[in-house]
């Protein structure tokens, strides 16, 4: 009984305080671990955009992405991404936690790949597998109500910058049913000249005075897309998560709801 007992491999226990330095981690890392086991998270999470679909983020310490405050809070594990610069991982090993550097998640393979691999590193694997399971089963349904058409659309109001096909804000759109025009920057008459559908704005831009809400206000704009104008929830756009997919039923009901306004032109293609 002693040599099988000898002869047992020895399962780590989970880290039990954790330390997130970026916001896309800190997002991950509350849908997979209580916030027991978060010694802090990145202060990014708690801007408001973000509180609005995390709001236990209030209630966790944060962080300002430093060594000084990885070394004085001694987690057992560090959660950063793949852009941390070398001088930082060197004083981060001296903590003596764990590194775990989490890559960015632009489309729903990715999520997958990101979603089980942080959940590797906190010991959380059941639980994300069931987060992507629901993922899988929402973009089932997505794919089998989709419209015959994809809709053009424009993601418009960040200072004339409109998301191309390779990022996150298409993968989310295609889920939904739509397509991003090419992606590259704008001004208001090369946007009207690409002749897209729809417009669809950030709510991170919506109610903070600045010269990118003057320009999403541009009269032609407003005449031009009456009706015709979406506003959708930046902080699920912003980082590759499961919720990914509730994002896309979200975008469905407001495409659909806004496709059923008077066209901007004759025809919804260039």
């Amino acid at each position: 009984m002693i040599l099988l007992a000898l002869c047992r491999p020895v399962i780590a226990a989970p880290p039990q305080h954790i330390m997130s330095l970026k916001l896309c981690n800190d997002e991950l890392l509350m849908d997979l671990v209580p916030p027991q086991r978060i010694a802090s998270i990145s202060y990014l999470s708690r801007e408001k955009a973000a509180l609005k679909i995390w709001p236990e983020a209030a209630q966790i310490a944060v962080n300002h992405n430093t060594a000084e405050e990885v070394l004085a809070v001694h987690p057992d594990l560090i959660l950063t991404d793949e852009f941390t610069t070398p001088a930082m991982r060197v004083m981060l090993a001296q903590s003596g936690a764990k590194l775990v550097a989490v890559p960015e998640a632009q489309n729903f393979d990715q999520i997958r790949a990101v979603t089980r691999l942080l959940a590797d590193a906190v010991g959380a694997r059941p639980r994300a597998e069931a987060l992507i399971a629901r993922m899988d089963e929402t973009l089932r349904r997505l794919a089998a109500s989709a419209p015959r058409r994809p809709i053009r659309v424009a993601g418009w109001g960040g200072g004339g910058y409109v998301p191309g096909r390779d990022g996150l804000f298409n993968s989310v759109l295609v889920a939904a049913g739509g397509q991003s025009i090419e992606g590259g920057y704008y001004d208001v008459e090369s946007l009207i000249a690409a002749r897209p559908e729809l417009l669809a704005y950030g709510d991170n831009y919506s109610d903070s005075p600045s010269l990118r809400r003057d320009q999403n206000a541009h009269p032609v704009l407003l005449k031009l897309f009456a009706g015709r104008r979406i506003t959708y929830p930046s902080a699920l756009y912003g980082c590759g998560l499961p919720q990914s997919a509730d994002a896309a039923v979200a975008l469905r009901g407001a495409l659909m709801a806004a496709m059923r306004s008077p066209a901007p032109f004759k025809s919804g293609t260039p």
